[in-house]
């Protein structure tokens, strides 16, 4: 009994710290690296788990033989890995050499192959505990998400990290502590020692980590340029990335201010009592925000409140409160950048009575304020962050599908308008197809949906304006020409009641022809061309985007570049698999008396360990999917659902303890509990009860469905350990856990390609062919030689 309680606390302690270490290496990523390249480097890291796995089954017998010495490689490699992916990002190693990609997944992999040995074999050796290992297993991994927010809100990532390593050797001193021999009763109190050094350390850990050397991050191209002087006023980590407030200071003299997520989305500090004592000033600063002439059309009564979805440093702000709008309401889903602009820019974000920010994620917020706004404002709201349930899902993809254009319109008076500033025209005309399918679906045909919607734009940062309902002829008229008078007619450019004005000459024997609208809109404005030929003419993907597959930014006709790489690993994990499956598995080093009996029992249980890695996955992914509009903080939401998704898997895995006789028997119920609960969840408890959720209520939600996930693969690990066969059970694990990677790949590839609604019937399909799978099994007899 005292050998388990020793098993259990290491592996609690080594999960705790493999998550945190997990979220904290991702947001280092972010901040160091492009968005797209985090979701590589992840996949490969928690890849290192099951290569860990089955590098103990091959080579076990060396590695029992120095347990103690393999137990300290998880925290001396986490120090080294950490310490030498921050010094090679400053050498100007970046994920865009040729060879600094796979120098970033080598030292993010290592230490979760550490992490792997040492898991398999306290699995292996202690397989009389293995329900009641799994399940701390799984526990200690939900308080590790749980706690992971509030140490990356409270402490810098380094401190973060640091405190991951801490818990490892904690885990070490536990082991050296068990084994009671002549190096344990120095090494023990040494490495207690080096712990609490690790305490005593704490300030100085608190370091700035420096932005990469990288191109394709803003901040380090601006801060390099040697035109004018920066300087870092304040950072700060939180869950939802790295915040910087920068100071510029330019040859003239003059200073600005700019705020950075992860290194990137750079945006202006605007201080409204500044621009009040400067006119002219603030009339340059205003002028240069491309929704301030469309604002000028408002009446008075349409300025009574306004929605600000992603503030950014001020303009947005700064221009609505000068405008006249009586009541300004912001929401930033960063708290760190709240708390920074409340501190060095209060006269904008605090201390006017009438303004007002909110910490929530916006489209979330209109939910809950239906029927309020005048105007909604949404100018360029890129994080390039994750949300977090998908790695490539990036948070403002979330922003601008057709059900958050839906939500938006609600959240508006009747009166009231969307005022979209967008990057460039795709961006334009994929809203635009979002709003046309929404119309239709509605019952609004194209013609009378155009009425409500204009675009003017000065070739930079084009402005689409979408009414709740049609503007009147008059103003559109107005505003038209006004929009010629400032330069405002460039491409895309569309007023709706005005009548297309072209010109069709020969110059030299060119045929020239101009259209003073866009002539795809102004055509279906007319009925010319039916609506859905803005999409299907276009060389790229401008289709309409769903919740179901929630990517705006993916203009390829198919997957994006940024896939092909995470694709290629999930193919090869697929393919690897298959390989040793049509083999009999030839690979796994069985004893020469193991039985064939024996060997096709674990070939008939590999594939059933794969199967059940691949679909829990998928079934998660798909619910925190359907879950995470109700989230108002995506990044501390996130964590407490797989806080809740991980807990429920433990209690799940601790009942599987009382299971003794019948082990075949008890997988398939299970597992048919699985896809009945599942689909009890998905199509009549949350059709029922999601508007009603808050998240406190939809972490309890999901402790339903999460607990019969959690039994079917220590059911598999139970009948496994009935095998005198050693290096079953690390092998098993190894095989669920790479096809877990697999699987997190391939659920963003389907849900790309076809939604996550079939991401989660491809989930179930999964657990339907373990069923099938666990029944022709327990035909084969077992015989123990």
């Amino acid at each position: 009994m005292k050998r388990a309680s020793t098993n259990i606390a290491i592996i609690f302690l080594l999960t705790a710290a493999t998550i945190v270490f997990e979220i904290s290496l991702s947001r280092l990523f972010s901040y160091l690296l492009s968005f797209h390249f985090v979701l590589i480097i992840i996949a490969f890291s928690i890849l290192g788990l099951g290569i860990g796995q089955i590098t103990y089954a091959k080579y076990s017998k060396m590695i029992n033989h120095s347990w103690l010495w393999w137990m300290a490689l998880p925290s001396v490699t986490m120090f080294l890995s950490f310490a030498l992916l921050l010094s090679l990002s400053q050498l100007g190693v970046s994920s865009s050499t040729d060879f600094g990609l796979p120098i970033f997944i080598f030292l993010s992999t290592i230490p979760f192959m550490a992490i792997g040995i040492v898991y398999a074999h306290i699995f292996e050796t202690d397989n009389r505990h293995l329900s009641t290992l799994y399940a701390l297993d799984l526990i200690g991994a939900a308080t590790g998400a749980l706690t992971s927010v509030f140490l990356l809100n409270t402490f810098g990532l380094a401190q973060v990290v640091a405190i991951a390593i801490g818990l490892l050797l904690l885990a070490l001193v536990v082991a050296l502590i068990a084994h009671k021999n002549r190096y344990s009763k120095i090494l023990a109190p040494l490495v207690l020692g080096v712990i609490f050094l690790m305490g005593f350390a704490k300030d100085a850990l608190n370091f700035d980590i420096l932005v990469a050397k990288d191109p394709s991050k803003d901040l380090y191209r601006l801060m390099a340029n040697p035109a004018f002087k920066s300087e870092k006023i304040e950072s700060r980590w939180s869950a939802f990335g790295q915040t910087d407030l920068v100071k510029f200071t330019y040859p003239d003299g003059t200073v600005s201010k700019s705020m950075f997520i992860d290194a990137a989305a750079g945006t202006k500090v605007i201080d409204i009592d500044e621009l009040a004592k400067d006119t002219v000033k603030m009339r340059k600063v205003l002028s240069g925000f491309p929704a301030v002439f469309a604002l000028n059309f408002l009446s008075e009564k349409e300025k009574d409140s306004v929605l600000i979805i992603g503030p950014g440093g001020g303009i947005d702000i700064a221009t609505t409160y000068f405008m006249g709008f009586k009541y300004i309401e912001a929401a930033e889903v960063n708290p760190s950048f709240v708390a920074l602009m409340e501190k060095y820019n209060p006269s904008t974000f605090l201390d006017k009575e009438n303004i007002k920010v909110h910490v929530n994620e916006g489209r979330n917020f209109i939910i809950e304020n239906k029927g309020k706004f005048d105007a909604i404002i949404l100018t360029i709201p890129v994080t390039k962050s994750s949300r977090g349930t998908d790695f490539y899902g990036l948070t403002e993809n979330y922003l601008f599908t057709m059900e958050a254009l839906a939500d938006y319109l609600d959240g508006l008076t009747e009166d009231g308008a969307i005022y979209f500033t967008m990057h460039g025209r795709q961006e334009v005309y994929k809203m635009l197809a979002n709003f046309l399918e929404l119309q239709d679906r509605m019952g609004v045909n194209q013609i009378e949906a155009l009425k409500k919607v204009y675009i003017y734009s000065d070739e930079m940062n084009p402005v689409l304006v979408i009414k709740k309902n049609p503007f009147e002829q008059k103003t559109m008229e107005e505003a038209h020409n006004t929009a010629h008078y400032y330069g405002l007619d460039k491409e895309p450019f569309y007023f709706p009641y005005i009548r297309q004005e072209s010109l069709d000459t020969i110059v030299q024997n060119v045929n020239y022809q101009w259209f003073m609208f866009d002539k795809l809109l102004y055509d279906i404005s007319n009925g010319s061309y039916a609506y859905d030929e803005l999409w299907k003419a276009a060389s790229i993907n401008l289709s309409p985007v769903s919740d179901d597959s929630p990517y705006f930014f993916n203009y390829n006709n198919g997957l994006p570049d940024a896939m092909t790489t995470p694709l290629w690993l999930g193919l090869f994990i697929i393919g690897w698999f298959i390989f040793n499956h049509m083999n009999g598995w030839k690979s796994v080093s069985f004893s020469e008396s193991t039985s064939l009996y024996i060997r096709r029992k674990f070939r008939a249980w590999a594939l059933v360990s794969f199967l059940l890695g691949f679909s829990y996955i998928l079934v998660q992914g798909y619910l925190f999917q359907v879950l995470n509009l109700k989230l108002s903080n995506p990044s501390q939401s996130f964590s407490l659902l797989l806080f809740t998704f991980l807990l429920g898997n433990g209690l799940g895995s601790l009942v599987t303890g009382a299971f003794k006789k019948n082990l075949s028997r008890k997988l398939i119920t299970y597992t048919v509990l699985v896809i009945l609960v599942s689909l009890l969840t998905v199509y009549v408890l949350l059709p029922i009860w999601y508007k009603q959720l808050s998240e406190f209520w939809i972490a309890l939600f999901l402790l339903l469905p999460s607990f019969f996930i959690g039994i079917p693969f220590p059911v598999l690990l139970k009948k496994a350990s009935s095998l005198k066969e050693k290096k079953s059970i690390p092998y098993l694990l190894g095989i669920s856990s790479v096809a877990g990677v697999a699987a997190s790949i391939f659920a963003v590839v389907i849900s790309i390609l076809y939604g996550y609604r079939f991401v989660f019937l491809l989930a179930l399909l999964g657990y339907g062919l373990v069923i099938v799978l666990a029944y022709r099994s327990k035909t084969l007899k077992i015989q123990n030689t």
